[in-house]
């Protein structure tokens, strides 16, 4: 009886936290407007669903879009966004509804987070934890409420990850006499063989950031190779084997595919400086140092007192080479999108360090305090989160004008209300979204394609052409435009000033001034 009250409140447990995560992720969902590449997975999604090709959609026209076209960027992660295109068949093109593909896996990774917890701690309260956590995660919730492929990415390396494992080291006990045999000839368990298969293609497929899971196979391989051999076990192990035909592999490949390794190579630098990587994996925390030595408590612990050294390793492993190789050698912007997906093995080394706190407090008091279990537990939600994100100015839920982002609905609105017909408009296309129907004369500039910045010749070109029209430009825009035709807009542009325009962003409009004197 008390083990299926113990049962039945840890299920209440977890579906209060599917709860929290689902009304966190859902609450006013379309409240900001769409920011940076969201507006590019909102015109290949609505794209697709229009025609069928992914091929951009142009808001503007009302067709496929053909200033600046680039497959490879339509194309890319269309696993997650075919699900956005499906939404569409049912709800119009909203912000909300774009992003519901994401908040609904947020709500999946949930309960993803409590089975991988549960699965390699042997602890349904580290599952509990560490969905918790991440019911309450920062950048969890700030890439569920996003229309873009991270939220899925999250989940499904997490997956892939945690079988590759599984299939690595779990021992096969059914009652296949063929499977059994497998795997003990090769120390493989043929259940997960599938399953890790498509794991990684789907997670492939949705971000080529599962490229990492190679140097994390490859540090684990080679450290349980190490612990083999001090164990006294030589070199007769998978391990071994394993970490050989890694190297011969590497060796063959600078053999046979030579300019494909150099390729590969020049995806690197080597000992770069992106320590700004350090904080993104610790905003979820309202005291980063508190948060790391949970997770080393939580390593140590599972691998002592779980008695589950192996699953330490590998969550380590999985946690820090992708962080070592983000600060040091990837050679790509720093963002935090990019780190996301190390984060969940973060999260379940803490769910496990707090675990084990829970477990010493429990010893220590219960003689003492029957409720000792309880009140540790609520400390340890209070203090390890960072709360105080959901009272900042600025958030995933509400955007002020003090906000670092601009607020495209708002100045586009502004555009449409005060534009006339036959105006030219300066801007990056990709945005059409919120100027939507207007057929306006475009003129898109920078951008990945880009290979010259915007020049005062072309803006004078546009103004001969067009007498009255608009530049409409945030600030990273401006990396793509001269210095002198900056200035020029300054000298020869009325900058626009509005309630409406707020934010790092500059609207100009030329040609109004000149007709009203005449």
């Amino acid at each position: 009886m008390k083990a299926l009250k113990t049962k039945g409140r840890k299920i209440l447990a977890l579906l209060l936290i599917l709860l929290l995560g689902a009304v966190l992720r859902f609450w006013g969902l379309g409240n900001n407007p769409f920011i940076a590449d969201e507006f590019l997975d909102i015109n290949s999604s609505y794209g697709y669903f229009q025609t069928g090709d992914w091929k951009a959609w142009d808001f503007n026209d009302g067709k496929q879009a053909v200033v600046n076209g680039n497959d490879a960027r339509d194309e890319r992660a269309n696993v997650y966004k075919w699900q956005v295109a499906q939404v569409f068949r049912f709800f119009a093109p909203t912000e909300a509804a774009a992003r519901s593909v994401s908040a609904v896996w947020g709500v999946l990774t949930v309960l993803i987070m409590y089975i991988v917890g549960w699965r390699l701690s042997g602890r349904k309260t580290v599952g509990l934890f560490a969905a918790f956590l991440f019911a309450v995660s920062v950048s969890g919730l700030e890439f569920d409420r996003r229309l873009r492929m991270y939220a899925m990415f999250f989940p499904m390396f997490l997956l892939f990850s945690t079988s590759l494992f599984l299939l690595f080291e779990h021992e096969y006990k059914g009652r296949s006499r063929l499977l059994r045999r497998a795997w003990e000839r090769t120390g493989l368990d043929p259940l997960y063989a599938i399953p890790t298969l498509l794991l990684g293609i789907i997670s492939a497929m949705t971000h080529q950031l599962t490229a990492n899971i190679l140097p994390i196979f490859g540090v684990y391989v080679v450290s349980m190779a190490v612990v083999e051999w001090r164990k006294g076990a030589g070199i007769r192990n998978k391990y071994v084997v394993i970490s050989a035909l890694g190297i011969l592999g590497a060796v063959a490949a600078f053999i046979t595919v030579p300019d494909k390794v150099r390729f590969f190579l020049g995806t690197l630098v080597w000992f770069d400086n992106h320590y700004s990587y350090l904080g993104y994996v610790v905003r979820d925390y309202a005291q980063p140092l508190f948060a790391i030595v949970l997770a080393a408590y939580g390593a140590w612990s599972l691998a002592r007192t779980f008695e589950r050294p192996k699953e330490a390793a590998w969550l380590v492993s999985s946690f820090m080479v992708p962080l070592v190789m983000a600060v040091w050698f990837w050679r790509r912007n720093e963002g935090q999108q990019y780190i996301f997906f190390a984060q969940a093995f973060l999260m379940i080394l803490i769910a496990a360090g707090g675990y084990a706190v829970v477990r010493e407090a429990k010893s220590l008091l219960s003689a003492k305090w029957k409720h000792s279990l309880c009140v540790a537990t609520v400390l340890l939600a209070v203090i390890v989160p960072h709360w105080g994100y959901f009272f900042q100015e600025n958030n995933t839920y509400h955007q002020t004008s003090s906000g670092s982002s601009a607020n495209y609905r708002k100045i586009f609105q502004y555009f449409r209300k005060n534009s006339e017909t036959g105006e030219a408009l300066v801007s990056r296309n990709f945005r059409n979204y919120y100027w939507s129907g207007m057929h306006v004369p475009i003129y898109d500039f920078g951008g990945e394609l880009s290979t010259e910045k915007l020049s005062v010749s072309e803006l004078e070109s546009l103004m001969s052409s067009y007498p009255t029209g608009w530049v409409i430009a945030s600030d990273n825009d401006m990396d793509y435009v001269s210095r002198d035709a900056e200035t020029f807009m300054y000298k020869h542009m009325d900058r626009q000033s509005s309630p409406l325009i707020r934010g790092n962003v500059l609207v100009f409009r030329w040609g109004v001034m000149e007709e009203s004197m005449r």
